[in-house]
């Protein structure tokens, strides 16, 4: 079957590969209708991906249809369209479960493998994928559903952060990770303000997210965060960046007793000083993925017209672009979004 793969870093390819369809008995075979691109492709793309191998079909977000599924799939039929939730752990591999996910903590599971990372993703013509890894919605489009992962990731550390509308928020970076994280702070109720060094995308959360308060230099924002909220330092910072630098002037931005939430990441140290971490009490926390509950609830909002979602994408690519597109979203700095449509 077809497939886009990732050869080597910056080589991307059409490329016939071995067809799945095989099904055990609780197994689906699907078909990517829409393979939203992120972060984590850019990178791969670039061969700063620390976590694959090439070659690589990559693509995690998805919105998919169901082709065909298991005999003991019983929630699910032909021509369902659904979310992926590219997270394979324990259970899905052979049922031996770790601490993690016999604790229910899925999204951390210690032999946990996601698709387009660790394993080939979804930029195919189909694969197959445990049937409880798909959420169905019979009122959201296929991009809406593609969107859902990205949107999950900060659902879900917004979540785990505790926040309630009495909290000042920070978010330190406006790529899709920051915004998910933005998008969940304003269903809590809190007051939120945003930093990133790229002007565009911090114009594009005021316009979109109902921003007031934004930066784009962080040594101002180090000088001026009393004026985050009316004097105010924020209570809890999400820093969604990755970048070591960023998180480690994640700590000076929270008020005495805040909380700093760690949304990206990366494989280096980070160094904080820890007479002010401990005089100021804080609280450090991390945020990985999403669990299952994230996805259900999302598509709940999405369905309901809690959540928009019309201003999220701003690129889109079809199967016959996306070999040559890609190297051009990836040096962007206005792009928010893209995705892939695959018909």
């Amino acid at each position: 079957m077809k497939a886009i793969v990732l050869e080597a870093p910056n080589q991307i390819v059409y490329k016939d590969i071995p067809k799945n369809n095989l099904l055990d008995t609780t197994s689906v075979l699907v078909r990517p209708r829409v393979v939203g691109i992120c972060g984590t492709d850019y990178h791969a793309y670039r061969g700063k991906q620390p976590f694959i191998n090439y070659p690589l079909v990559i693509g995690h977000e998805l919105g998919v249809e169901v082709l065909a599924v298991g005999s003991d799939v019983t929630h699910l039929v032909p021509g369902d369209a659904c979310a992926v939730e590219p997270y394979i752990g324990c259970n899905e591999q052979d049922g031996n479960l770790c601490y993690s996910c016999r604790r229910g903590h899925t999204n951390h599971c210690t032999r946990l493998k996601v698709l387009g990372v660790h394993i080939d993703g979804g930029l195919c013509e189909q694969f197959v994928v445990p049937s409880n890894k798909l959420h169905r919605s019979s009122k959201l489009d296929y991009e809406q559903l593609a969107l859902i992962e990205t949107l999950a990731i900060g659902y879900h550390a917004v979540k785990r952060s505790g926040i309630t509308k009495n909290d000042v928020v920070l978010v330190v970076g406006a790529g899709p990770i920051g915004l998910s994280v933005i998008q969940s702070v304003n269903l809590v109720g809190a007051q939120v303000s945003v930093l990133d060094v790229n002007d565009k995308r911090v114009q594009f959360a005021k316009k979109h997210f109902g921003i007031q308060n934004s930066f784009v230099d962080p040594v101002v924002m180090a000088k001026e965060r009393t004026s985050v909220s009316s004097g105010e330092m924020p209570t809890a910072v999400f820093d969604a960046t990755g970048n070591t630098k960023s998180m480690e002037s994640s700590f000076d931005y929270a008020a005495s007793g805040g909380k700093i939430i760690l949304v990206g990441f990366n494989r280096e140290n980070i160094v904080i000083n820890d007479e002010y971490f401990h005089r100021n009490e804080l609280t450090l926390m991390a945020s990985r993925n999403a669990l299952p509950h994230d996805f259900t609830d999302l598509i709940t909002l999405m369905e309901d017209g809690i959540i928009g979602t019309s201003h999220w994408i701003s690129e889109r690519a079809n199967w016959n672009s996306l070999v040559k597109t890609l190297p051009v979203w990836c040096d962007s700095t206005e792009l928010i979004k893209g995705v892939v449509e695959i018909t």
